[in-house]
């Protein structure tokens, strides 16, 4: 038998005649605590505007005559980038209590194919549905995943609209959170408003044009530089006297200009005096060595005389030995002397012929040296040569910068800023389903989440900057003064 059947009849009509209000309370904590949230919200922004919302599909929306620029149409559907702010609770009358489920209670955004991916139920699709059907529908999946005899109640609510996005002639073009009441106007402004290309544009050129005539001075005294030297080289290579450098450098009244010619001229003047030492010190090796190959001459001619007047006794005393007036004593002592004197004609002539190697080899030293020198003047000439061509169009492009900052381009500014006087104009480009509509806009046009806002300007497309020739005639480079 069970328990209530055993309780007094007074108990059970009590509890009979309280089951309404009970339920009641019960359902109005249930209220209160998905509203709660909502509240906060509210009460942090209470001034923000109702949010917009799309036409029917395909028909543009239009603001109402007698609405304000910043009203949208209400009823609002999700979209694709569109973050929501979820809440679920559920009455357990068994508990009595009310139960949140903590792994639903979060953020989330829809995906690009417009299904909000949520734990326990998986995907919902929710693009062009609006807060409370979707809200509706998390119920019922919930309801049906897990069982439950009623669906929980669910409050749906947008944390976060999709982007927006703004191009053409905006300071800052690119993407923005969408907000509700957003017209174009606001949204110009979000972006920056019109460029910014007038007095600090104006600035910015004349600090450029500064900086482009100290880059041309700096590379017209480099190529300077580099003229000298190739003058120096060619003194060198053609072993001249000295350095005779052309009208056009050394009758100009620059005193860098004189500095860099002395310095080469005293290059020149060094590196030859060099040469010449090295050379004349190989010159004095030679006058010694012939000196000594002079000495090993008279040398050999004494010791041809020696061996002759050797020879002559030798045959003497042979002749005496035969008559029995000499020994044979003499006749080996005059053999050993013979011999002695065909040795040191030997060395002598050995030192000979190695006093005259050591002036050829002077002489290939000489030309060795000669050779290398010239060799290195070849190639520091060709270095030169390539330097110097290199820097031409680097100065063609200098010149070029001083021109667009000083001429070009205050011209091309000023057409930019009668451009920005003029009344710009607006168009919207709004997904309706599978198809994009481009529609015209004034700046009190109401936008929506997902729209792309075209801004553009009169004479927005301005002719490209002509440049002048950055040479004259006959190949020659000009130079700005």
């Amino acid at each position: 038998m069970r328990a209530s059947s055993r309780l007094p009849a007074r108990i059970l009509r009590a509890r009979i005649l309280a089951a309404p209000r009970l339920a009641s309370l019960r359902y109005g904590l249930v209220l209160g605590a998905l509203c709660l949230p909502a509240g906060i919200a509210a009460a942090a922004g209470a001034s923000s505007p109702v949010p917009p919302v799309a036409a029917p599909a395909g028909k543009s929306p239009a603001p109402s005559p007698a609405s304000s620029p910043a009203t949208v149409p209400t009823g609002y559907v999700l979209g694709p980038l569109d973050r929501i702010r979820l809440r679920v609770f559920e009455w357990r009358a068994s508990r009595d209590e009310i139960f949140a489920w903590t792994a639903l209670n979060d953020e989330f955004t829809i995906g690009a194919d417009g299904t909000l991916s949520l734990p326990i139920i998986g995907d919902v699709p929710a693009a062009g549905l609006p807060t409370r059907e979707v809200g509706r529908l998390v119920a019922k999946r919930l309801r049906d995943r897990m069982e439950l005899a009623d669906a929980p109640d669910t409050a749906v609510e947008i944390a976060q609209y999709r982007p927006f996005y703004i191009t053409g002639a905006v300071d800052k073009p690119g993407e923005y959170f969408f907000r509700p009441g957003l017209t174009v106007g606001k949204a110009v402004a979000l972006a920056g408003g019109p460029p910014r290309v007038a007095d600090s544009g104006l600035l910015r050129l004349e600090r450029d044009a500064i900086a482009a005539r100290g880059d041309l001075a700096g590379l017209q005294k480099d190529r300077d530089q580099l003229a000298i030297r190739l003058v120096r080289l060619a003194a060198e290579r053609d072993d001249k006297p000295k350095v005779e450098f052309p009208k056009d450098l050394a009758g100009r009244p620059d005193p860098g200009l004189q500095a860099l010619m002395e310095r080469e001229t005293s290059i020149f003047e060094a590196r030859r005096k060099a040469l010449a030492a090295q050379v004349d010190a190989i010159e004095d090796l030679k006058r010694f060595l012939r000196q000594q190959i002079d000495a090993l001459n008279g040398q050999l001619a004494t010791i041809d005389t020696q061996i002759k007047l050797i020879a002559t006794e030798i045959r003497s005393n042979e002749q005496l030995a035969e008559r029995g007036l000499a020994t044979q004593q003499r006749t080996i002592a005059a053999g050993r002397s013979m011999a002695q004197m065909e040795s040191e004609k030997l060395r002598t002539t050995t030192d000979l012929l190695r006093a005259r190697e050591s002036i050829s080899r002077a002489d290939i030293t000489i030309l060795d040296m000669r050779s290398k020198r010239a060799t290195e003047v070849t190639g520091e000439m060709r270095d030169t040569q390539r330097a110097l061509e290199q820097l031409k169009p680097r100065m063609e492009m200098a010149e070029r910068l001083i021109i667009e900052a000083e001429v070009s381009a205050p011209r091309f500014l000023s057409d930019r800023v009668q451009a920005r006087r003029a009344r710009p104009t607006y168009r919207i480009a709004r997904q309706s389903g599978p198809t994009t509509q481009e529609i015209g806009a004034e700046e009190n046009t109401a936008l929506m989440p997902g729209d792309a806002v075209t801004v553009e300007l009169p004479n927005g497309d301005l002719p490209a900057v002509s440049w002048p020739s950055a040479t004259r005639p006959g190949g020659a480079m000009t130079s700005l003064n």
